[in-house]
């Protein structure tokens, strides 16, 4: 025997183990039969948009809690490092960030009505949400009608009657021969029935002005929002691009969408 015969075998053995491995872990990564979570729907099913619709309402309790195998964290509440927006034109000229954003509510969704283009990968969702609850810390900067404006603080928000229609725009992708969806975009609008702002402003740190602020909000919250909003659309979609891919990567197109 080669005197190195016996460690060139440990090596192959050790290779061989690691190698078995690599190769369970990657199984691991994706989800290889049907979850609890899922309800296929068949491409061919003529009431297609039904059974989307049916996958994603099947979905709410889940997401509550989060979906550990797939990455998925709890929805509720839903946490958010950092939310970025910026709208340069009209009376609303404003940068802001949002850090440390807390939401609860998002999970009571319902999707009333669901579009889907199969062939291009373009799925329309009509959902509602009776009421969204949000804090956390922000920074502002810029001009509203006319005056300029510098805060920071922490904030609380209330949304109620929440109407939106989100876009989701992907395409298929090939993972080790396995075909799965990839998120390229979201789109989203959305209409809220009413809404309540609290800030507690640590720069303007006058009780006086504090209230003002607070009290130009409210009152003036409609023409805010409608000015935020493609601003506040692009962020949050961004922010559930990253959030869907975390499961769609992970599960075969195969899983929920069959032949």
């Amino acid at each position: 025997m080669h005197p190195g015969g016996s460690t060139l075998g440990l090596r192959g053995l050790l290779a061989a183990l690691l190698a078995t491995m690599c190769l369970a872990a990657a199984d691991a990564a994706y989800v290889l039969e049907t979850p609890e979570y899922i309800l296929p729907c068949s491409r061919s099913d003529p009431k297609l948009n039904d059974c989307v619709k049916r996958l994603f309402n099947h979905l709410r309790p889940y997401l509550i809690r989060g979906i550990p195998e797939i990455d998925v964290p709890p929805v509720e509440p839903l946490s958010i490092n950092k939310l970025y927006m910026e709208n340069g034109h009209g009376p609303v000229r404003v940068r802001a960030a949002f850090n440390n954003v807390t939401a609860f509510g998002a999970s009571n969704y319902s999707i009333n009505n669901v579009k889907a283009d199969v062939p291009h990968w373009k799925i329309e969702l009509h959902l509602t949400i009776p009421r969204i609850e949000v804090k956390g810390q922000y920074e502002v900067t810029g001009n509203v009608l006319l005056f300029p404006v510098r805060s920071k603080g922490d904030f609380w928000a209330a949304f109620s009657d929440i109407k939106s229609i989100a876009t989701i725009n992907g395409h298929e992708i090939f993972q080790d021969g396995i075909k799965f969806l990839k998120i390229q975009s979201i789109g989203a609008d959305f209409n809220l029935g009413k809404s309540r702002f609290k800030i507690k402003d640590v720069i303007n740190r006058s009780n006086l002005l504090g209230e003002a602020m607070n009290r130009f909000l409210n009152e003036n919250a409609d023409v805010i929002i409608d000015e935020m909003k493609p601003a506040a659309a692009a962020s949050i979609s961004r922010h559930f691009t990253g959030f869907l891919n975390k499961a769609f990567l992970k599960i075969p197109v195969d899983i929920w969408l069959t032949e």
